[in-house]
């Protein structure tokens, strides 16, 4: 086993194509030391995976969440590690965030249909295997009846903002999930900064309370990381990576942990989650 660990990996209960349980097995079977289930705006998924982690000895699953947020409206997205996934207020505002992603499902796919594309909510649905229904089921159900080559068509054709289809989302402020994150007991870590909007001053986010920063980032270049590194130096930030994986293959392989950190990096974070604030 390699003393490596993926940060960023979404799942099924997310906008990714595997399971929790089959993320888990994939990354047993590819050698690493543990994953982080980061989905989106939900915890939904750690529970399998931390259940299917128990039939391996010394793997670790890190229970995280990637909360999108607005900031002078830009997206901005925050992860949280080491998060209690069954606190309240974190099931409260994750429930909320799912109910609206519902809504807007229905209100993109309306659109469409007035677009004559033909297309229902229940194939959304079986898309996204009774997990959280985003953009990225629909597109790919765009491709699946050959409306549009690849997901990266349907979202630069249709579903991203300014295109026919797009419907706003409700996102919480940068503030709000730092907030929600550390009331859960979790760390809250900026995300891949390299792929953040110019002009956004990264420095006044990470005063806002960010603990950590995603310096390693499948996105990211060296020079990224360069910059990254320097600046969790600079505010003595924890130092995180993964692969933001969704649904990349590579020979039939999913691209799991081909951006990771290593295990003692985590072991620092760890100690900070159990020592508290």
């Amino acid at each position: 086993m390699k003393d490596i660990v993926d940060m960023h990996v979404h799942t099924s209960a997310s906008d990714g194509i595997f399971s929790p349980a089959e993320i888990v097995g994939w990354a047993k079977k590819l050698g690493l030391k543990g994953v982080a289930i980061t989905d989106h705006d939900t915890v939904d998924g750690i529970k399998e995976a931390v259940k299917a982690s128990e039939k391996y000895d010394d793997f670790l699953v890190i229970p995280g969440i990637e909360f999108s947020t607005l900031y002078n409206k830009v997206e901005i997205h925050i992860l949280g590690y080491f998060i209690d996934y069954k606190h309240p207020d974190m099931i409260r505002i994750t429930e909320k965030i799912k109910n609206y992603r519902s809504k807007r499902a229905a209100l993109i796919i309306n659109k469409l249909i007035k677009l004559d594309y033909d297309l229902n909510v229940s194939e959304v649905k079986a898309l996204s295997k009774e997990g959280a229904i985003g953009r990225p089921h629909i597109a790919r159900l765009l491709v699946k009846k050959g409306y549009v080559s690849s997901v990266q068509e349907a979202f630069e054709k249709l579903l991203q903002k300014g295109k026919p289809a797009y419907v706003e989302r409700f996102k919480l402020t940068v503030d709000e999930a730092i907030h929600i994150i550390k009331k859960s007991k979790g760390i809250p870590v900026l995300a891949h900064p390299g792929l953040i909007a110019a002009g956004v001053d990264i420095e006044q986010i990470i005063q806002k309370g960010i603990k950590g920063i995603e310096v390693y980032h499948s996105k990211h270049s060296k020079v990224h990381n360069k910059i990254y590194l320097e600046l969790a130096k600079k505010y003595n930030l924890f130092v995180t990576g993964g692969s933001d994986y969704h649904d990349e293959m590579v020979d039939g392989i999913p691209a799991i942990g081909r951006v990771f950190v290593s295990y003692d990096l985590v072991k620092e974070m760890k100690k900070y989650f159990f020592e508290g604030f």
